[in-house]
């Protein structure tokens, strides 16, 4: 009996077969990773698409907060000083309260800009920057105005006009603002 040191190889189609496998196996790999990547990236574009919008609905509340406490302010400081206390336990609060409120309010809405310009386009930045700008001069004009309606330099009639005519701009740039914003939105969402 003779032993037979030679090893049997592996029939063709056998190796055909484990290639074919390998190679079949690899290519499947590759496209799941490729579509897990896909999906990440879809999702990553839906979270940023969606702080975005978040971000613009937080900047739009905080304006027409602004706007609330602007008539707020002024309202207290037109009321005759026989009036205030009654508005005070109405909820209005008082003068100093309103102002403060008013200044807090605008501050809150540069934070809010701040937020939105991180998420959107440069462009549309720039369109909230116009809105709180108008908003700091009728921030500014109100300060001036509430000066000389107690009793401080200025003369409060004119002053009063200037702050109609800054809180006309400013009710305009955030009207633009707010149907731009709309439209912006009611688009599907970038790819």
């Amino acid at each position: 009996h003779s032993i037979s040191t030679s090893r049997a190889s592996p029939p063709v189609g056998a190796t055909v077969g484990a290639i074919g496998g390998y190679l079949a196996g690899r290519a499947q790999g590759r496209a799941t990773v490729e579509g897990v990547q896909l999906q990440l990236s879809g999702q990553r574009q839906d979270a940023l698409w969606q702080a975005e919008v978040d971000a613009l609905a937080a900047l739009i509340d905080q304006f027409n907060l602004a706007r609330m406490e602007v008539g707020n302010t002024v309202a207290l400081f037109e009321a005759s000083s026989r009036d205030l206390p009654h508005l005070e336990r109405w909820g209005y609060g008082t003068r100093e309260e309103a102002f403060a409120a008013l200044t807090e309010c605008a501050k809150g809405c540069v934070s809010k800009e701040n937020a939105l310009r991180l998420r959107t386009s440069p462009a549309y930045a720039d369109m909230a920057t116009d809105v709180r700008e108008a908003l700091t001069e009728v921030v500014g004009s109100v300060t001036h105005w509430a000066v000389a309606e107690s009793g401080g330099p200025g003369n409060a009639a004119a002053l009063r006009a200037n702050v109609e005519s800054t809180m006309d701009v400013f009710r305009s740039a955030l009207d633009r603002f707010v149907e731009d914003s709309q439209a912006r939105l009611s688009r599907s969402r970038p790819q």
